[in-house]
């Protein structure tokens, strides 16, 4: 996948591989969004331009000192990330939170 600093990566696309890397992922799309989850509960959700994810308290609120990273307003305990351009880090953010958000699902 490859990006550049003046474009948002295409996060859905991101997130269907990573998905496909993981065992036990469950997805489902009403559309725009994918959502995915692993046993009874869903840990994140993704469009091409945002993703969601379920994370633990302490590493979302790490995570809400990262640029266009908010609470999702609609859906507590949930982490909202919608990159506005390709800055390099872009990337490894959602990487990290899918896999983090996808490791922690097996808890609930």
């Amino acid at each position: 996948m490859t990006e550049n600093e003046n474009e948002a990566p295409d996060l859905a696309g991101l997130c269907a591989e990573l998905a496909d890397e993981l065992d036990g992922v469950v997805s489902s799309s009403d559309g725009e969004t994918t959502t995915y989850s692993r046993g009874e509960g869903a840990f994140a959700r993704a469009s091409c331009s945002r993703l969601e994810v379920r994370l633990p308290a302490d590493i979302a609120e790490a995570a809400l000192n990262t640029p266009d990273t908010v609470l999702d307003p609609d859906d507590r305990g949930w982490v909202r990330f919608t990159p506005k351009g390709g800055e390099r880090h872009v990337t490894d953010r959602a990487t990290a939170w899918f896999q983090t958000a996808w490791r922690h699902a097996a808890d609930n």
